[in-house]
This record gives structure tokens, sequence and C-alpha cells, in this order.
């Protein structure tokens, strides 16, 4: 199977490894430098690609970090159709110092607005296709609704979509074949639901879309037709950054291969914890996420 990754706010993620612990106040000083083709659905085309799917990636361009941003995607053996819209591809920047949580400063994106989405579609090629990360200004959430739904009639197949805010309350209400929020995000979704479990519950009972909750160091969680739990295994994460996107890329390709629903969960932990122990970034091999499944734990049914 063929994967459509788009990153609708693709960016040019710059990586700072500082040599000791992040002085919030004071001189911090870099020891290494690292870029990459950044956005969710790069680190989801990334990890499908190391595991052996067919990868086309996709999403808006503009202004002078395009150039920057399709070199990183060539050094990543990444190509697809870009749509160039106005004003500049974002810059963002990941500090890393290996102690705590990493600190993320993001530009805000280029403009792409309803007729740019319209362009972006209809240069899709066939494929599952899967919508991830922040929009880039210029859509409202009624208008990523229409999108959504127009798409999946185009394509005779619903989008995979993983967003935030009212974009993930509308890719909910309009149907889409899975949706992946966090812990916290799901709260957007179930309001007045503690249980981040039950709330995703709430997510299917309402919509019948699926529901993939990750749930950091946790674990992560499926709801649908079946239901499943599997906690995290217990590591020494270095970074985080881009596990849930890890996550996502390898339960898909799992379920691509037709596994089943608690093992392609189980390879989603895996390729999360392999993440967050290796460095972060999406940046994961085959041989490391299957070596990582075997500290794994099996699949909890929940009622």
């Amino acid at each position: 199977m063929r994967f459509v990754c788009v990153t609708p706010n693709a960016a040019v993620d710059r990586i700072l490894h500082l040599s000791r612990p992040r002085a919030p106040h004071g001189l911090n000083r870099v020891a290494r430098v690292s870029e990459s083709a950044g956005g969710k659905g790069m680190n989801v085309a990334r990890v499908l690609k190391a595991l052996g799917a067919e990868v086309v990636v996709a999403g808006f361009l503009a202004g002078l970090n395009a150039a920057r941003f399709k070199a990183l995607l060539e050094r990543d053996g990444l190509d697809g159709p870009f749509v160039a819209v106005t004003g500049e591809t974002r810059e963002c920047q990941i500090v890393v110092d290996g102690h705590g949580q990493p600190m993320e400063i993001n530009d805000p994106g280029p403009l792409a607005e309803a007729s740019d989405w319209e362009r972006l579609a209809a240069g899709l090629p066939e494929g599952r296709l899967v919508i991830s990360g922040s929009l880039p200004p210029g859509l409202s959430p009624e208008e990523f609704g229409k999108f959504l739904t127009a798409i999946a009639e185009r394509r005779g197949e619903k989008p995979v979509v993983d967003t935030s805010g009212p974009f993930l309350v509308t890719a909910a209400a309009a149907g889409v074949a899975l949706v992946k929020p966090n812990e916290h995000e799901i709260g957007l979704l179930s309001p007045g639901t503690a249980d981040p479990v039950e709330a995703a519950r709430g997510v299917y009972a309402r919509t019948g879309v699926p529901v993939l909750l990750t749930l950091g160091a946790a674990g992560a969680a499926y709801v649908g037709t079946e239901s499943a739990f599997v906690p995290a295994p217990s590591i020494d994460a270095v970074n985080p950054v881009a596990s849930g996107d890890c996550l996502l890329a390898a339960f898909l390709w799992a379920g691509a291969q037709a596994w089943p629903t608690a093992e392609a969960l189980r390879l989603g932990v895996a390729a999360g914890a392999a993440n967050a122990r290796l460095g972060g970034g999406g940046r994961l091999r085959r041989e490391e996420v299957f070596a990582q499944l075997r500290q794994v734990a099996q699949a909890v049914a929940l009622d």
C-alpha cells in the first residue's frame, strides 16, 4: 500500500543540542546542530519508509525556506507534490539538553487559503491519505471540514487526521477514518470527561470515528470496533519529540499488513518508545522498532 502523507504546515526543523542542562535565564551553549524536513507528517513519512512502505509526501511551501526544505527532503529520500503559497515556510527551533522536555519555538507558517487546499487535493496521487500536524493560517475550521468531506468523496476513502484544536474537533465531526489525539487533546472532543479512555469511547460512540489515543509515558489506547490498551515499556527517554508520530506510522503500517489491531497498537507503542529512547525526531530504523517491540507488553482488551 502507498501512503500519502500531507504536512500542511511543513517546517525546517533546527535541533539545537546543548552541552549541559538548559539555563532558562542564562547563556546556553550549543554542542551540535542538526536540521531536518519537519512537521508531523514528515515524521510519519520517515517511519513508514523505514518500515518498508511506499510513501509520497505533500503539503505547502513558501519563500526562501522552500529550497532548504526540499534539499532536506531529498536527503531523506522522500518526494511528492508541494503547492507554492504566499509567505515563508516556517522554521522551528527545538532545544534539547537530554535532561527534560525539549523547548520548541515555532514560526506561524505561510498563508494557505481554501483555493490552495483545492490545488493540493488535485495533485495528490492515489494512496492512504494521512494528514498530520497544525494548519497554516488561511483556512477556517469550517472550511477544513468541507475539505475533508470533499477529498473523501474525491478519493473514495476517508483520510486519517492528526491535528489539534478546533481542527481536531472538525475532523471528528467530518467522520474521518481515524483521529489521533493525545491525553490533553481528547478533552476537546469530550469536554467534561476526565478519563482520557472514557473520553475516547465517547467520541467513538457519538461519531463512529475510531480513536488512536496516545498517553505519553503511560502508553496508548485504541477505541473502535475493537478496543485495547498497551502500556509503554520502561525506558530512559532522551527526547520524546515525534514519538506520537512514530506511533501513528507504525500502527498504520501494521494495519496495512493486516496485523490484528492489538498487535498493531503494540508496534506503535514500540516505535514511540524507540524514538524517545534514541533521540527523537522520527529517525528510526526498522530493526530498532522491532527490537523495542520485544520489550512491549501484550495488549489489554478494553471492555
